[in-house]
């Protein structure tokens, strides 16, 4: 049994989009939401990708499932950086995520941040879309979208909008 505070997973049969972080930040565990670090580009992303269409901030974050999105990680133990978690934190977290996103099936399984994928299930993956798929979802990597992260930071939206596309070309909508 878990002993360590962590975020809940806020997930919904049929979403559109559910991201996947690698695991909770020790801050964002802490305050109890997802990329919670005022300097975490995700939520800025959500919104200049045209995903959302109003801005939110991570207080909002039980709300994405209502607007077709949700929210989980790989590994649910806290800590300051990702590289601090076992190898067996990552195989494990990987099993059990994907045996609960299969029983959900959203369209795109959409991870952020590359390291996690790779620790959890392929160290040759790539970000963008990947060629595999679980069951009938979808299987995208943004960069992630932590402070940290400097090496993607001034492309990371450019990957929100690739995912955007996707995600709109799935849905039959027409990209403008």
């Amino acid at each position: 049994m878990q002993s360590f505070k962590t975020l809940p997973d806020y997930l919904a049969p049929n979403l559109d989009i559910v991201f996947v972080g690698i695991n909770p930040g020790e801050y964002s565990a802490r305050v109890g939401h997802y990329f919670a670090r005022k300097q975490n580009g995700f939520w800025t992303a959500l919104k200049q990708s045209g995903l959302l269409s109003e801005e939110l901030t991570p207080q909002d974050d039980h709300r994405l499932p209502q607007l077709g999105f949700g929210l989980t990680d790989i590994a649910k133990r806290p800590s300051a950086r990702a590289n601090l978690l076992a190898d067996r934190e990552f195989v494990a977290g990987g099993e059990e995520l994907k045996r609960k996103l299969e029983k959900f099936s959203p369209l795109i399984i959409c991870f952020v941040g590359l390291y996690g994928y790779r620790q959890a299930f392929d160290r040759t993956a790539v970000l963008g879309l990947q060629p595999a798929r679980w069951k009938q979802s979808y299987l995208f990597i943004v960069p992630s979208t932590s402070p940290l992260n400097a090496r993607y930071r001034k492309n990371i939206n450019d990957w929100f909008k690739q995912l955007k596309i996707l995600r709109d070309q799935l849905k039959g909508e027409r990209h403008v």
